[in-house]
């Protein structure tokens, strides 16, 4: 079962930052410049997590994970354009 994540980041050097919205982007959707909503398993979490590792620099950047339960979820406020990333039935990796 996937669960619903947003994950923010701030990446010190462009060259980097492009490179983690790259990888980003093969797992959620952008909703604003350096925050995605993804539905990850388990599996999908660690291997986004270990692709960001390889492109990061730990005392520079740094990257959070929010689970959100289904709880929360429904708690979510949206002001203003856009729309809540709806639960995809299939994924492109």
């Amino acid at each position: 079962m996937n669960k619903f994540y947003v994950i923010c980041f701030d990446i010190a050097e462009k060259k980097r930052l492009r490179q983690v919205a790259i990888q980003m982007e093969n797992f959620g959707q952008r909703v604003q410049h350096s925050l995605f909503e993804c539905y990850l398993s388990n599996e999908q979490k660690q291997t986004l997590e270990k692709r960001l590792a390889r492109i990061i620099k730990p005392d520079e950047d740094h990257i959070r994970y929010y689970h959100l339960c289904h709880k929360d979820y429904k708690k979510i406020q949206l002001k203003g354009r856009g729309e809540i990333t709806p639960n995809a039935s299939y994924y492109l990796l």
